[in-house]
């Protein structure tokens, strides 16, 4: 059995967050980049939901764009907006030119919570483009930075909504990210877990 809190093997990925997608078989639950697709349950302070996190690895090609952007959902528009945004894993020694373009950062390797507080800072610092960087801050809990505006970091901690397995930074920062470009405050997101396959 694979640790579901290992760095995935997608080190820049298209991630696709859909608050609209109906779980079905074709869709299971997973854990990462390295499944394909996972499904989380999220809840906030006046509402709550599921939302499917697809992970596209990135495919060079021969056209005008070098990595074309995945297929955006099919559904009409929901109160939530569905996000498409460039993931990459900045321990990753491929395509490192991708992590300065890159709407969300993550560190697979986890620290203790006040280093790991300190990286996502130095991610956001250092990458202005970056909306959003995550750090595993131990064996069960992860830190979440989000710049705003003005270019200030706030810090949020959804809890794991009662569920034992852990949610892997990257999904949780993604949700994030989505949540934030919908136009709701980081702080309103109570809760990100994975949903179990089925």
């Amino acid at each position: 059995m694979s640790d579901r809190r290992a760095a995935p093997r997608s080190r820049v990925a298209w991630a696709t967050v859909c608050f609209c997608a109906a779980r079905t078989e074709a869709t299971p639950g997973g854990v990462g980049p390295d499944d394909g697709s996972s499904f989380v349950a999220w809840r906030s302070d006046t509402a709550r939901g599921s939302a499917l996190i697809r992970f596209d690895p990135l495919v060079s090609s021969a056209g005008p764009y070098p990595y074309p952007y995945p297929s955006s959902c099919s559904h009409a528009p929901g109160r939530l907006l569905c996000d498409v945004h460039l993931w990459a894993d900045v321990g990753s020694v491929e395509r490192t030119e991708l992590t300065e373009l890159a709407d969300v950062l993550v560190v697979g390797v986890p620290l203790p919570p006040e280093s790991a507080h300190r990286r996502v800072r130095e991610l956001l610092a250092g990458h202005p483009g970056c909306l959003a960087a995550a750090v595993p801050g131990g064996a069960m809990t992860w830190v979440v930075g989000v710049r705003d505006r003005r270019g200030a970091v706030s810090f949020v901690r959804p809890e794991r909504g009662g569920s034992d397995v852990p949610i892997p930074p990257w999904a949780a920062v993604s949700v994030v990210h989505a949540w934030v470009v919908s136009g709701r405050s980081p702080r309103t997101l109570r809760s990100v877990s994975l949903m179990p396959r089925r």
